[in-house]
């Protein structure tokens, strides 16, 4: 619990909630919406309604939007208020050039050094998200974004991981109004048994070549939603 409230500090996140989600900060809450899809891009958000429905005070509200704002999730006007940011097809192409990059460094690493609880704890994981591949993709996605986490949480860089999870986070964020077709699905899910399998072999040139593969398929699918929708 010491370190929820260490990482919370270093974010700066007010208004710590308690919700059947487990979300437990404000930011976190409305950041979650905006992930899921249940606000879209374009959105207005108005400060009272956000209060009232969290139960906060409108003073936290502002303040987490405006911190929103400055990370690229909500854009905020004199005459139109706040607003979800719209997906943006160069903020996700930036993106995937820093994660193609940035997941080798930690996946190789994992490859070599991680121990087989690690990996135990990611079999785990894609155990469940092979049972939530036709019916939940909310609860797909939650899992992709923790098989992925898992790796960079082992990692020794603490810098590497934080810049890997605010990314990630970007990268849920502007890539909310995309879906994951079903052959999309089946393809992560191989390429993620891929890795285990790379993993227990101890296999650092294998993971770095799946991991490229699976960024570069995702940024393809992604991109061909995106000209599809005219974003």
């Amino acid at each position: 619990m010491h370190g929820r409230d260490e990482e919370a500090e270093r974010v700066d996140r007010p208004a710590l909630l308690d919700r059947a989600d487990g979300t437990e900060t404000l930011y976190d809450a409305i950041l979650e919406d905006i992930s899921s899809g249940r606000l879209v891009g374009g959105q207005r958000l108005k400060v009272s309604e956000l209060a009232k429905r969290f139960g906060v005070s409108a003073s936290p509200v502002r303040e987490t939007l405006r911190q929103m704002q400055g990370e690229g999730f909500v854009e905020i006007h004199a005459n139109r208020g706040a607003l979800v940011k719209r997906a943006d097809a160069s903020t996700i192409q930036n993106i995937f050039e820093v994660l193609r990059l940035l997941e080798p460094y930690l996946v190789t690493w994992f490859a070599e050094f991680a121990a087989p609880e690690a990996v135990a704890e990611l079999q785990e994981i894609q155990d469940r998200m092979v049972a939530a591949a036709k019916s939940d993709t909310a609860l797909l996605r939650r899992l992709d974004t923790r098989f992925h986490g898992t790796i960079c949480r082992h990692h020794y860089n603490p810098v590497a991981a934080e810049n890997w999870q605010k990314l990630r986070t970007a990268l849920n964020v502007h890539a909310a109004p995309l879906r994951i077709t079903p052959t999309r699905v089946q393809k992560i899910l191989a390429e993620h048994a891929a890795l285990i399998a790379a993993f227990q072999a101890g296999d650092a040139t294998r993971a770095d070549t799946v991991i490229r593969s699976h960024i570069d398929g995702s940024f393809i699918n992604m991109s061909q939603q995106m000209r599809a929708l005219g974003l």
